[in-house]
């Protein structure tokens, strides 16, 4: 029992991490109606930045980490919006050609940094108020419990967002109608800053806690494939349904290394987006292949 409790808090807090970066999948989904491969690279540099912070200038504490990251995470976010997708998207090119774009931007970042950087490993050592929380038997790292209370609070704030500011209402009208939204003075590029924006912060506070969880490395980013999986589970387009496709993902991943082998984590997330795909091709919560947000 105590075994089972830690694998569930370990995956929930993996899930919150999935479901930060889903939540930046769905969001340009949403309104583009592509998928951002470069997700990968913008997390990695956001890893590097948090590096940067805690190594070179010697500011080891969580904020100043999640704070490097973040500013890193959103200027990759933006300037690879402005130099690979605006171009495109005002000679309204097809969804294909932003893909494209988006794997070029992917691959490129990823060579780049393994030149400037080298492919070695590095340790994201972040100093954290206490090591370990015990419940009796039952121990659970302050790390897993620090992301999933960060992760719950920024899905929380960003919901806020969405649903109550005037920007958030705009967003949710973007991704209704990109073309209508336009026509009724709502500045399309200002609104495709800031879901860029967003989902470059998402992705720099995962970035951020998978490098504490592994290791910051040029090739970092691959794990936003999850992200791209807990989309689809759940509803791609769909913001609650990211989140819960993550946080699905993630306890069930947790259980299947905890209780069979990790070898047969990926084999075992790809089949369920399969299965998904199969049975439910709009996700969990998706009822339509034009609802969004």
């Amino acid at each position: 029992m105590n075994l089972f409790v830690q694998q569930v808090v370990t995956g929930l807090s993996i899930g919150g991490i999935y479901a930060l970066l889903a939540v930046g999948y769905a969001l340009i989904y949403s309104i583009f109606k592509f998928t951002n491969f470069a997700f990968g690279a913008i997390l990695m540099c956001a890893a590097y930045g948090a590096y940067f912070v805690t190594h070179t200038l010697k500011m080891t504490s969580l904020v100043s980490g999640l704070l490097g990251a973040v500013v890193i995470g959103v200027i990759v976010s933006l300037a690879t919006e402005l130099l690979a997708y605006r171009s495109l998207r005002r000679l309204k090119a097809s969804r294909l050609f932003l893909m494209i774009s988006a794997m070029g931007v992917n691959i490129f970042v990823q060579n780049l940094m393994t030149i400037m950087m080298s492919a070695n490993l590095r340790s994201l050592d972040i100093k954290m108020p206490f090591n370990v929380i015990r419940f009796g038997k039952i121990r659970i790292g302050s790390l897993d419990i620090f992301s999933l209370v960060i992760s719950l609070i920024v899905l929380g704030v960003l919901w806020i967002f969405i649903e109550k500011t005037k920007h958030g209402i705009a967003i949710r009208a973007s991704a209704h109608d990109t073309d209508t939204a336009g026509l009724m003075g709502i500045n399309v590029n200002k609104i495709s800053f800031i879901v860029f924006a967003i989902s470059g912060l998402t992705a720099a506070i995962s970035g951020t806690f998978m490098g504490m969880k592994y290791a910051v490395y040029p090739t970092l980013g691959a794990i936003s494939s999850k992200a791209f999986i807990s989309s689809v589970i759940g509803g791609l387009g769909s913001l609650p349904g990211a989140v819960l496709g993550g946080f699905i993902l993630g306890v069930l991943e947790t259980m299947i290394s905890g209780y069979i082998s990790s070898s047969f984590r990926d084999l075992f997330s790809f089949s369920v987006m399969i299965a998904v795909l199969v049975f439910l091709p709009n996700g969990i919560l998706g009822s339509g292949i034009n609802d969004k947000l």
